[in-house]
């Protein structure tokens, strides 16, 4: 098994885009708005300004519309295994659907007003609305990976992975929105609830463009395994950045986690180094409100061991990751090209 080391020192900096990630990017690109609702209706307007393709009267703009690194994922792994990009775009796209929809339904659900250095859409357009903005990005996906193409029983299997992940993501999105304001929340509890909300959809993409090169069940299974774990570390990572990160470079609020009590990789890790008397300060400062009660539990934070206590962890689960996509008999530059990812998630500023 690659130690973190490896993936630490897999890049020039933490914020280098690899290569794999947008090597398809503007295909990507216009593979989403091919199939995009025509922005003329409401739905279509409200999703294409989520994408940053217009602004909320429909003007048309040129903001950015996330990383792709679900449908770059996906096209990677439809290559590794022999297949051909345009063959792995249905299910590249619909993935990004799909995570674009977990997004504008996830700001309305954790009260966020800024994502992408822009305002949210729900608090652009109304909550109602934004709830139908999701709504609609979510049936995008679906009439993507189902439209007529080459080897339909291909595009049936991978739309069973991706619709079984989306309920997984909604599962591991539930759990997470009850465990807000219970710091005592166990590690293993946390870890279960990213590897649905985060996971379940990268190891989806993953799985699906193993599905569409025709790859066999064992390797499949493989990379769908190692999308969680990446998608582990992605997420732990992402909590990270929410409580230490520079907002500068997240487009985030930096007290937004802590604000909303939300439980996160450096509360639970945090709490379980806490003394007793630590301990239950922390649970009763989740039930205050104000700007003093948010500078206590960082505080506490701190004195638990900061922003170094939880910084090697997205790391571990990146080379875990690593260590199984070795098992699928790739080509040395392709199995490099996933080591560049991981080194990605686990180590970005933003």
């Amino acid at each position: 098994m690659p130690s973190s080391s490896v993936i630490a020192a897999s890049a020039a900096g933490p914020d280098a885009v690899p290569d794999v990630l947008l090597r398809h990017q503007a295909a990507i690109a216009r593979a989403l708005r091919a199939t995009a609702l025509p922005v003329h209706s409401f739905s279509g307007r409200m999703a294409a300004y989520h994408m940053g393709w217009v602004d909320p009267t429909g003007c048309e703009i040129n903001s950015p519309s996330g990383k792709f690194i679900r449908p770059a994922l996906c096209l990677w792994a439809c290559e590794a295994l022999g297949g051909d990009a345009q063959l792995g775009m249905p299910a590249a796209v619909a993935l990004e659907w799909i995570h674009n929809f977990t997004l504008v339904h996830d700001d309305i659900q954790d009260g966020d007003r800024l994502r992408r250095h822009r305002e949210t859409v729900w608090s652009v357009f109304g909550q109602a609305q934004g709830i139908n903005a999701g709504d609609a990005l979510h049936a995008l996906a679906l009439r993507t990976l189902t439209a007529d193409g080459p080897h339909p029983e291909r595009r049936l299997r991978a739309a069973s992975v991706v619709a079984n992940a989306t309920l997984e993501t909604v599962e591991g999105q539930c759990l997470d929105l009850s465990l807000e304001g219970r710091p005592d929340t166990p590690v293993r509890t946390y870890l279960r609830a990213v590897e649905e909300k985060t996971g379940a959809l990268i190891g989806a993409s993953l799985q699906a463009g193993a599905i569409m090169a025709g790859a066999s069940p064992g390797v499949e299974a493989a990379l769908q395994r190692a999308g969680r774990l990446l998608g582990k570390a992605f997420q732990i990572r992402d909590d990270w950045l929410g409580t230490w990160g520079d907002p500068a470079h997240t487009g985030k609020p930096a007290s937004g986690d802590v604000t909303r009590r939300k439980v996160t990789f450096p509360i639970v890790a945090g709490y379980a180094r806490m003394t007793e008397q630590q301990r239950a300060r922390l649970r009763e400062l989740y039930g205050l409100e104000g700007p003093q009660a948010e500078a206590a539990i960082r505080d506490l934070l701190l004195a638990a061991g900061g922003p170094g206590l939880t910084a090697a962890a997205p790391a571990h689960y990146a080379s875990r990751a690593v260590s199984l996509v070795r098992t699928c008999g790739l080509d040395p530059r392709t199995l490099n090209d996933f080591i560049g990812v991981a080194h990605y998630v686990a180590n970005r500023t933003r």
